[in-house]
């Protein structure tokens, strides 16, 4: 079984919005854009340690208006062929895929009671009134589950024997299998039952035994027809983890064992990873007899900031650790980060990348499909036809290569920020970057990103990139006196234009003859001609304050020009 889509309706700051989950999907965007309310509805679905509350989760009045009163989550599954047989016939549909609703709150009396799963399903591709497979701990166990890990996270919660755990569930996995077949545990039981037999006749000194204790007792209730006894229970599997286990940390350096707590954030969060990544391993297959249940053995793993506590190295691990646990047949991940490396290095599945932004009060999620994406590769090699450079299908397969290429962490943070300045190259980013460092340009918009395109021919390929995934974009280039080829560039730039484009500017010959600086005609050593001229002082402040004035127009947005 597997998650294709979750559709969310009526929660919180979303109005109706539907994420298509790869094997390993990311949830991106600025903060407050509505990442952690999507990982919440799904918990709420699975009632993963979190209920519904109307006067928290229904979207308020003021935010934004709701159509109706109905605040529910649909997902739908793509099951395997064996599931798809043992499935109830009535829910089969010839694609082989499940669809389930489940109604939070609703206007319709009698559809969510606090004693039922409120989960509905789709018979013959329309929405039934009948909840699905009946009563609710049966239609919730059917749809597999989740493994949440929170961005706060203590590892004690992972490891703790006295309570449910995942390392609990790995350790009675371990010790059930191995005392079916252990001689140590053979004896331990002989042992003990020959504890119990000689310890209740045994005596202190004073004279205090059970077995004093049991004839007192019986003494004094013996006009009740009644006796009691006491029995020393049989040593268990599941006591022995709960009362005689107990796990440590070894520092290798000092040598001693330390509580799990003095290890730092970064090593919790990866012994837990490990936790997870086990689990799996060491679990039971149920072996069924007779005709078989529809029970998929599916978990959906919901892991909020994977980055926190650990350096770009560490992501980087972390994120390749994500993806092959994702490629087992039983097991999604989804993420939600603020990271520009996880970004960074998925961007080769960019369908797996859903980008969060908000409108006022309102989630919006912007994810690409295989044929949006096909179109924008193909838009993109528009440029050359225009040219008149023939275009291969090579060409446009490329495409997808070159945002994998120059889609590098620094440029990924282009999917975090509020506003993206696109600038032609190197010179005016690496200008731009240390005159706002520097105080010099003071934007009203902090969360800013001023982007490399590389060159002024491919400017449009970020155009067209960000006007698709919901990422509002000016861009700043140079005209080059619209010569030769430059007056087709310039022009099919201002035609790439779309929603998410706010403005543009574009010097009329180069970005060095605006500054009035001498020129580097060796391309590589132009961002160094630029930065030296402004190190040494040889830009007119009247220039700088220029410079300044086109950008924040073009990030506040006073003009569009």
């Amino acid at each position: 079984m597997q998650v294709e889509y979750i559709t969310i309706h009526n929660f919180r700051s979303i109005r109706e919005q539907t994420l298509y989950l790869k094997d390993y999907s990311l949830l991106i965007g600025a903060n407050n854009s509505g990442k952690t309310n999507i990982i919440d509805a799904i918990r709420i679905f699975y009632e993963k340690d979190l209920r519904f509350v109307y006067d928290r989760d229904f979207p308020k009045s003021l935010e934004f208006p709701t159509n109706d009163q109905e605040s529910w989550v649909e997902i739908r599954f793509q099951l395997l062929e064996e599931e798809y047989e043992n499935l109830k016939d009535e829910y089969k549909v010839p694609d082989r895929t499940l669809r389930v609703r489940k109604y939070l709150n609703s206007s319709v009396p009698g559809r969510v009671k606090s004693n039922q799963s409120n989960i509905y399903v789709y018979e013959n591709g329309n929405l039934s009134n009948n909840l699905f497979y009946g009563a609710r701990n049966i239609s919730e166990a059917k749809l597999g589950g989740i493994l949440y890990i929170p961005e706060v996270t203590k590892l004690e919660e992972y490891t703790k024997l006295s309570g449910p755990s995942t390392f609990r569930d790995i350790l009675e996995f371990v010790v059930k299998k191995v005392t079916k077949s252990s001689v140590a545990f053979d004896n331990l039981s002989k042992s003990f039952e020959d504890f119990n037999k000689e310890f209740r006749k045994e005596a202190s000194k004073e004279g205090v035994s059970l077995k004093n204790l049991i004839e007192d007792i019986n003494r004094e209730i013996k006009d009740w027809n009644a006796t009691c006894g006491i029995d020393i229970n049989q040593i268990e599997p599941q006591e022995i983890i709960k009362n005689l286990v107990s796990l440590y940390l070894k520092d290798s350096n000092l040598k001693d064992k330390m509580d799990i707590s003095n290890f730092g954030q970064g090593f919790q969060r990866h012994v837990i990873y490990t936790l997870i990544k086990l689990s799996p391993k060491y679990k039971d297959i149920p072996v069924r007899t007779g005709k078989k249940e529809f029970s998929p053995d599916f978990t959906l793993v919901l892991f909020e900031e994977p980055e926190a506590f650990l350096h770009p190295a560490q992501q980087e691990v972390l994120n390749a650790s994500l993806k092959e646990l994702s490629s087992e047949n039983s097991v999604q991940v989804l993420i939600s980060t603020h990271s520009s490396h996880f970004t960074s290095k998925n961007i080769y599945d960019i369908q797996s990348i859903l980008k969060l932004t908000k409108s006022g009060a309102e989630t919006k999620i912007y994810q690409l499909d295989k044929s949006t994406f096909q179109s924008i590769l193909e838009e993109n090699e528009e440029l050359n036809e225009i040219r008149g450079i023939a275009v291969t299908d090579k060409d446009i397969e490329s495409g997808s290569i070159y945002y994998c290429l120059c889609l590098d962490p620094d440029r990924c943070c282009a999917f975090f920020a509020d506003t993206v300045l696109i600038c032609e190259g190197l010179s005016e980013k690496a200008l731009i970057d240390t005159l706002v460092n520097d105080g010099k340009i003071k934007l009203q918009n902090s969360k800013t990103y001023i982007l490399n395109a590389g060159g002024k021919f491919d400017i449009h390929r970020y155009m067209n990139l960000f006007g698709n995934l919901g990422i509002k974009h000016s861009v700043l280039f140079d005209r080059d006196l619209d010569k030769k080829k430059h007056e087709k560039v310039n022009a099919f730039i201002e035609k790439n234009k779309n929603e998410l484009t706010l403005a543009s500017y574009s010097f009329p010959d180069e970005f060095e003859d605006f500054l009035e600086i001498e020129k580097e005609r060796e391309g590589h050593k132009k961002p160094l001609n630029v930065m030296w001229h402004y190190q040494n002082g040889k830009i007119r402040s009247e220039k700088i304050d220029r410079l300044g004035e086109i950008v924040k127009d073009l990030i506040d947005l006073r003009v569009t020009s």
